[in-house]
């Protein structure tokens, strides 16, 4: 069995992380004394060390954290043999009094000599595929506020030796991650605050840490920043919203910090909308037509909308209406009640319209009842409209049309020949109302029959 499996163990120096203090900054995010790298030596042996109870892997001394192997404690050996990519799960069997630990894992038979390997601390957070390490977000996505081991990712370089079987490791595993502790106080940080979960958010990332129950105190890995504005939100055991955020934030990979975060409740808000498909709404009952909302609604908790439709000289926290067809634009804000954070500055929502109603021109009358071709003929009617400019035009024999005299007295018609002249062809009235603010334009026609 020697010839299929091998078995390959190494020793890692414990570190110990100090830490310091925090300032009086809302987020204190200042380093502690670094620690020094995991693993200082390596001892190789090729038996099973005895097993015996191993110590936490992560403790918080106070004023320091002290970081050590633990024995059971097991790490991925990635590597590739014949263009296939493997995993060989090394397990912590032995810690010695000075911190340094033995591991032993097996690795392919036919595995060549001095082959390269990727060291992944914990096991966990190897690829699947053994073909690196886990993303940030995917390794940081299940933070439950303690302090344990799987907030400690290492990664290191190596080989693995076949000829001497042993693991040469060329570069020491070293931690991807800070870890935080975080003290979750109110805005002068006379109280401090429970909360679940904290949500620590980096760019466009968002790392959750929810622990089992509300508390103010939380231990969080987070990924290396430089200059950045880091930002935070959680919801309290009171169920307000707590906020924070602070710009030109540096911390880095391996290093320590206690953050006193000093948060202020939020206010909540869902943003109006403008609305759509608005058309005037008068009618030959109401021809001024009646208001409409611009907007549907938006909803706050601890704060106000506010609106204006006059570019931000007036505003007020009804919904904004219209009546008259036309664009306009509205403006919302959101202000916090007293004692909260957050809300939005003015803010437009666009142009809103109200297309124009369909317009109207009617006449008492279609037609005449007839016309003499011997004598004058008057006729009166009256044309109801939506208002604006009435007008006419005739068609019909041009001399039939000098003969014809139209008078228009606001919505009432006169139609007669001139005296001594006669109609004696048919002619065509068109009667027309012209567009107005609220109304589009609309027609109607009288025919003159001989």
């Amino acid at each position: 069995m020697e010839d299929k499996t091998m078995k390959k163990v190494f020793g890692f120096i414990a570190l110990a992380l100090s830490l310091i203090a925090c300032n009086k900054e809302d987020i204190d995010l200042q380093p502690t004394k670094q620690p020094a790298d995991k693993t200082n030596g390596i001892t190789i042996t090729a038996t099973l060390a005895s097993k015996r109870a191993g110590t936490k892997a992560v403790a918080d001394g106070g004023d320091n954290i002290a970081v050590t192997w633990a024995e059971n404690e097991h790490m991925a050996i990635l590597y590739t043999k014949d263009e296939t990519k493997y995993v060989a799960d090394a397990t912590i069997t032995a810690v010695d009094g000075t911190g340094a630990a033995t591991i032993e894992f097996t690795v392919e038979s036919g595995t060549p000599d001095n082959t390269p390997c990727q060291i992944v601390y914990p096991l966990s957070a190897a690829k699947d595929d053994h073909s690196g390490v886990k993303t940030a977000a995917t390794l940081l996505s299940a933070q439950d506020g303690t302090l344990n081991a799987n907030l400690d990712v290492r990664v290191g370089e190596g080989k693995i030796r076949i000829s001497t079987p042993g693991l040469d490791v060329t570069t020491q595993p070293v931690a991807q991650f800070a870890i935080f502790k975080f003290m979750v106080k109110n805005a002068d940080a006379s109280t401090t605050i429970d909360v679940k979960p904290l949500t620590v958010t980096i760019g466009s990332q968002n790392y959750v840490i929810t622990p089992a129950s509300a508390t103010s105190e939380l231990y969080a890995a987070l990924p290396a920043v430089s200059d950045k504005t880091v930002s935070f939100s959680a919801t309290g055991s009171d169920s307000k919203t707590y906020t924070c955020s602070k710009g030109g934030i540096s911390f880095a990979a391996g290093n320590y910090y206690r953050s006193t975060l000093k948060m202020t409740p939020h206010c909540t808000y869902t943003a109006p909308s403008k609305r759509t498909g608005l058309k005037f709404n008068g009618n030959k009952s109401n021809v001024a037509g009646s208001p409409q909302n611009l907007v549907n609604a938006g909803s706050a908790v601890n704060a106000t909308i506010y609106y204006s439709t006059d570019g931000g000289i007036n505003w007020i926290t009804s919904i904004p209406t219209g009546t008259n067809a036309g664009s306009y634009t509205v403006l919302y804000k959101v202000v916090p009640n007293a004692g909260y954070t957050g809300g939005k500055g003015s803010t437009s929502l666009g142009s809103v319209s109200i297309a124009k109603a369909n317009g109207w021109c009617e006449l008492s009358s279609s037609s005449s009842n007839g016309w003499s071709s011997t004598e004058g003929k008057k006729v009166s009617f009256t044309v109801n409209h939506h208002g604006g400019v009435l007008s006419y035009s005739v068609n019909g024999d041009p001399r039939d049309e000098a003969n014809l005299n139209v008078h228009i007295s606001g919505n009432k018609v006169d139609v007669s020949a001139i005296s001594g002249q006669t109609i004696k062809k048919y002619l065509t009235i068109t009667f027309t109302i012209a567009t107005t603010t609220n109304y589009k334009g609309a027609t109607a026609t009288y025919t003159l029959n001989n």
